[in-house]
């Protein structure tokens, strides 16, 4: 496939290094000359200087030919019009970045009128995430797989009822439920496949796989019963702050957004009139005690400094918030989330290259999830007629290193495999993978096989 993007800002940057790793021809557009000189030096891809928005660039024969285009400059405005012009001109489907709230909601309505085929906005895709770790039932956490009867948690070793550190895997059946499977160790921001006989470490965080009820046995075990989400303090009043408070007061929870800029703070008591909105420093220890941080139920630091939030998210649950979710940007600072003992970690721009991602590999996946650290990568997809892995053992199956086939959904079932599981044609798989080995993935159920 011959995919052109438009941006050759980080997320661009991150599709076309993932998608090059697939086999696609990528060209890359960017008004910066010495940015994609940079670029040719480390990727294979075709560059192109200039406004991704004008017709002399959109009409451009390499431009046209492309199966995809993908706009994601810093601009909503050439985002849209590069979707609409390379749609007119025969580009098969486009997808586009927009920010600007009213933007987003005008062309969600009516997208297909303006040529693009899928819309993504970072910050209203990263407080959706956000408001489903508050409010779901588990106290980690998690992502849902195969309809929801599979699910991935993420569990800090040090954040337990009891001391699981320094014990190898295999010695915590007594508490891991028998459908249960550990996919991989986060250890200083390094993802490790583990074998029963490795050791957990204090700061470890694991990834388990499982059934639903499984994963609430061992929740309620490791951590406890949840409490119910009733009020959430958000720092920064930027478009995830407010996209998150409207969230969230619609259902039903009592939220303060905290902003430091006057004028937006008027600006956000207008739009939102059932949030408390407060003008205030909210890296202040102060405020934050008179404001009650103790008890609250979430605590959500979304400003622009990457820094900053994960500094006042530890400061938060030190001084007693049940749980604190920070926003980060480089996926570098998820080794300091594990350190610091924040609860979760939201990168808009990882949720932004994921979506593109499994909108770009199609029908293969049917869902698509990237690690915050963003070395490894967790999908699901189907075993399809023909493939070489159907009706073999996983022992069996010749899966590369750096691969797990971690479950299976199978007649609405759900099985956490052994060796010994033979994989069916039909079955809906959820594979873990170190590294980017899509390839390799959606080998393993395709026509073609390995």
């Amino acid at each position: 496939m011959k995919i052109c993007i438009i941006g050759a800002g980080k997320v661009g940057l991150e599709i076309a290094k993932r998608v090059i790793e697939d086999n696609h021809d990528v060209i890359l557009i960017d008004r910066n000359g010495d940015k994609l000189e940079a670029i040719t030096e480390k990727l294979d891809v075709l560059t192109i200087k200039g406004n991704g928005g004008t017709s002399q660039i959109i009409n451009n024969p390499v431009v046209t030919e492309s199966d995809l285009l993908v706009a994601v400059t810093s601009s909503d405005e050439i985002n849209i019009i590069a979707c609409m012009k390379a749609k007119k001109n025969g580009v098969g489907k486009t997808v586009a970045r927009v920010r600007d709230p009213d933007y987003a909601y005008d062309l969600l309505a009516s997208k297909d009128e303006w040529g693009i085929d899928l819309l993504i906005n970072p910050e209203y895709a990263a407080a959706t995430e956000i408001a489903q770790q508050l409010t779901l039932l588990f106290p980690t956490h998690t992502e849902l797989f195969g309809a929801g009867k599979i699910l991935m948690a993420e569990i800090a070793v040090d954040d337990v009822k009891f001391d699981i550190s320094k014990k190898r895997l295999h010695e915590l059946d007594c508490f891991f439920p028998k459908s249960i499977r550990v996919v991989a160790i986060s250890r200083r921001g390094e993802m490790l496949i583990p074998g029963g006989k490795d050791y957990l470490l204090p700061g470890d965080r694991i990834y388990v796989l499982g059934n639903l009820d499984s994963i609430s046995q061992l929740c309620y075990r490791l951590k406890g019963k949840k409490r119910r989400v009733q009020n959430v303090m958000i720092l920064g009043g930027g478009r995830i702050g407010y996209y998150l408070a409207s969230k969230l007061e619609s259902m039903g929870i009592k939220v303060k957004l905290v902003e430091r800029d006057e004028d937006k703070c008027e600006e956000l008591a207008e739009r939102l009139p059932n949030v408390l909105v407060l003008n205030a420093d909210g890296t202040d220890i102060d405020f934050l005690q008179n404001e009650g941080i103790k008890d609250t139920d979430g605590f959500v630091a979304v400003t622009g400094f990457d820094e900053e939030n994960l500094l006042i998210s530890l400061l938060a649950k030190q001084m007693g918030a049940k749980q604190v979710v920070a926003k980060v940007s480089r996926p570098s600072y998820a080794a300091m989330v594990e350190r610091l003992g924040v609860d979760n970690a939201v990168s808009p721009r990882l949720i932004t290259v994921s979506k593109i991602l499994r909108f770009i590999r199609g029908g293969k996946l049917l869902n698509m999830f990237l690690l915050p650290n963003g070395q490894a990568e967790v999908v699901e997809l189907i075993v399809q007629k023909g493939s070489k892995l159907a009706d073999k053992s996983l022992e069996k199956a010749g899966i590369p290193r750096g691969i797990i086939i971690g479950a299976i959904l199978r007649q609405n079932k759900a099985i956490i495999p052994e060796g010994k599981e033979i994989i069916r044609e039909g079955d809906r798989l959820v594979v873990f993978s170190l590294g980017n080995y899509l390839q390799k993935v959606e080998a393993l159920a395709g026509s073609g096989g390995l």
